[in-house]
């Protein structure tokens, strides 16, 4: 296969499967060159074990060696990254996630039982999985209840700014940034129990404390990054499950649900390479290639992730699996921060729909379930389900 003459994204055949095209062009080489859909010349790497190198080895960078880095926002490399990543790490700690799942329990029990209280047929997405997660990051910001609607609008908003910064829609979000001033200035004066009051609080000697503007650009990564994909996650994740029949009722025990959310992770595919790329900064040698300085690598996790010499029979979705280190949230430096609360959010919707409607079932065959693609993630529009 000639891979210099396709441009990504390579075809789909089903929404919930990474292009088949992965599978061939691995048995050749796990790192191949290709071309993006804006015509720039890139490598494209889809192994498991080639993926990790690149995503931890700091030869490849997150920004272009010649580009403006704001070094008060995670999307920079080096020391001021790490130091943000140390600060915001320590607010985001298993102990604050645990602290957090009654809250979400809680919540995801009270939609589900909502849901059923409406009757079939429902929509999982408005219904449970997009107010679930949404009520998630701002309960985890302690966004007041009364301006949690606002969030809303701004979610959507905020993967556009983070990957081509529309200039209309950064000028929109000048309300959701002043909000969130605001929103800081009330936490320094009274802290309350929640990841903005902890970051305000955090100090060492190394690290110092963080600023205003970084609280800012925190909680506005926060919300850019575990809306959209962890939306999707769960419906699709329900999907899959049901798609093996017999309803939720599998999923009985803690270790069963906590075994579906890996696989669940580890299947969902559309997460886009090229909102992240990496640059390399000097000539590496990958799986046979030599990737030059200043060359675009995209790292596509889907394609990791069904790598069959990490996972056997990777295209086989198993609930049941026992869990392997999966590439879902990344790796490296820049691995997702909020990955425990992703999966807390995750499990709370599964442990809340199989307690209740253990016999939920699809309206559609999966394949007609329309779909959304945006700049950062692809997933279900709608999930209709009846019991």
């Amino acid at each position: 296969m000639d891979v210099q003459s396709f441009t990504l994204p390579f075809e789909r055949v089903s929404e919930l499967a990474p292009p088949p095209a992965y599978a061939d062009l691995r048995r050749g080489s796990p790192v191949f060159r290709t071309t993006t859909a804006a015509g720039t010349p890139a490598w494209v790497v889809i192994g498991a074990a080639e993926a990790q190198r690149v995503l931890s080895d700091r030869r490849f960078a997150i920004t272009r060696e010649d580009e403006a880095v704001n070094t008060e926002s995670l999307m920079c490399d080096g020391e001021h990254h790490a130091r943000l990543r140390r600060i915001i790490g320590r607010g985001l700690g298993q102990r604050e996630t645990a602290n957090l799942r009654p809250a979400v329990d809680a919540l995801a029990g009270e939609l589900v039982a909502a849901m059923r209280r409406a009757g079939p047929p429902a929509d999982l997405v408005s219904m449970l999985c997009r107010p679930l997660t949404l009520a998630v990051i701002t309960t985890l910001l302690g966004v007041p209840v009364d301006d949690r609607e606002r969030f809303y609008r701004w979610a959507d908003l905020m993967s556009v700014v983070v990957v081509d910064g529309a200039e209309d829609v950064v000028r929109e979000l000048g309300e959701l940034f002043g909000f969130l001033t605001e929103l800081v200035e009330t936490k320094r004066a009274v802290p309350g129990d929640d990841l903005l009051s902890a970051l305000i609080t955090v100090h060492d000697a190394d690290d110092g404390r963080f600023n205003d503007r970084e609280l800012v650009q925190a909680a506005a990564a926060v919300l850019a990054g575990g809306q959209v994909t962890t939306v999707n996650s769960l419906a699709i994740g329900v999907v899959k499950l049901l798609e093996l029949g017999g309803g939720l009722g599998r999923l009985g025990d803690e270790q069963l649900i906590d075994q579906a959310v890996e696989e669940i992770l580890r299947h969902q595919a559309g997460i886009s390479g090229e909102a992240f790329p990496r640059w390399a900064r000097a000539d590496v040698e990958l799986a046979g290639q030599v990737i030059a300085a200043g060359d675009m690598v995209i790292v596509r996790l889907e394609g990791a992730n069904r790598d069959p010499r990490a996972f056997p029979d990777p295209d086989r979705f198993d609930p049941a699996r026992t869990p392997r280190s999966h590439l879902r949230f990344g790796h490296g430096p820049h691995r997702c921060l909020g990955a425990s609360v992703a999966r807390m959010t995750l499990a709370a919707g599964l442990r809340a729909l199989a307690g209740q409607v253990p016999g939920l079932a699809l309206t559609l065959p999966a394949a007609e379930i329309p779909w959304t693609a945006g700049p950062l993630d692809r997933g279900p529009a709608e999930v209709i389900v009846t019991w």
